[in-house]
């Protein structure tokens, strides 16, 4: 498959209040014998050297808890914000050199569209399930003709299961699963090549997520869109998607064909999150349970593993030496000491 999205060394840093000398403890003693020297500004690392891509037609899930840097990750992607660094390239074109307030002028802007995570926020209150599928299509279509335009919104509002009836209504009256669909209209009404979805389904009761997934396989289906899904919901994950990312403080520390991840999970986290699903059980019957919360993402240290200090199975060489990157099977990879081959301890 040829690919469709490529993203290679991406960061986002955000600049924190307050200012802290950097470098070892040793240096910043120095330092304070030269007034001269400017304190250095503090640095949230959200998204840290990211690179994969997503080919033509395929479905790749994004997992990892909260603060992993997902949803920044996603606002890049989707050109809500600008990065730090690297490089996002979508159908050949580079679109991280376009400012992500000029990016709605570009034509990109249409081939690559996301569904918030919230059906309930992500609505505007003033517009009607009518207008809310139109307004893509007068703004990146120019389809002003009210005639065309009321029969492009009914097709969208049958493909997506929402009764026509229903268009003239405001969100408010709307139930959670008629926004989503509404969401999902709208989303699709510009024919994307890439659509993001962000958690869509996570604010929705159990019955009508189950409803909205079976959609989106389908949609995926008949639209031969690609997909970009991410998720708290491992099942969920698994269900929609050929290959997956487990991201943990900004870094991706394993990537590969879903039905490896699931089945042969080789970075600790990965087994740690798989055990933690209800049910969930690692086939080796090993025991993964995390301890403590993440370290902080302020100036995270270089030379180190980041998941040290949670990790069941962390050594010392975590503290001081950062982790290999290690093919541990078919187009499957991961970031630990621990995999083959070795690291000597």
């Amino acid at each position: 498959m040829t690919s469709l999205l490529e993203v290679n060394g991406l960061k986002k840093y955000f600049p924190i209040g307050g200012k802290g000398p950097s470098g070892s403890g040793f240096v910043n003693w120095l330092r304070g014998f030269n007034q001269n020297v400017q304190n250095h500004q503090q640095m949230l690392h959200a998204v840290d050297d990211i690179n994969f891509i997503i080919s033509n037609g395929e479905s790749l899930g994004l997992v990892g808890e909260s603060g992993c840097g997902k949803s920044t990750l996603v606002a890049m992607l989707s050109r809500l914000t600008d990065c730090t660094a690297g490089q996002i390239t979508f159908a050949g074109k580079d679109i991280s050199s376009i400012p992500a307030n000029k990016f709605h002028l570009q034509p990109e802007r249409s081939e690559l569209q996301i569904v918030f995570q919230d059906p309930h926020e992500s609505l505007n209150p003033r517009f009607t399930a009518f207008d809310t599928i139109a307004e893509p299509l007068r703004r990146l279509k120019g389809m002003a003709e009210k005639t065309e335009l009321a029969r492009k919104v009914e097709m969208l509002a049958e493909q997506v299961g929402l009764p026509s009836p229903l268009l003239g209504r405001f969100p408010h009256q709307l139930s959670g699963g008629q926004k989503a669909r509404v969401n999902i209209a709208r989303a699709i009404a510009v024919a994307p090549k890439l659509l993001i979805l962000d958690e869509p389904t996570s604010a929705l009761d159990v019955s009508v997520q189950a409803v909205i997934l079976k959609l989106l396989v389908k949609l995926k289906k008949d639209l031969g869109m690609s997909y970009l899904f991410v998720s708290h919901d491992l099942n969920v994950v698994r269900l929609l998607c050929d290959r997956v990312i487990v991201m943990y403080l900004g870094q991706i520390i394993e990537e590969g064909p879903a039905e490896q991840i699931f089945t042969n999970p080789a970075h600790p986290y990965t087994k740690a999150l798989l055990a933690a699903v209800p049910g969930g059980k690692l086939k080796t019957g090993e025991v993964m349970r995390l301890e403590g919360d993440p370290k902080s993402p302020v100036d995270p240290d270089p030379d180190s593993c980041r998941f040290y200090g949670r990790c069941p199975i962390g050594q010392d060489i975590c503290s001081r030496t950062a982790p290999p990157e290690v093919v541990v099977g078919t187009s499957h990879s991961s970031v630990c000491h621990f995999l083959n081959p070795p690291v000597a301890v």
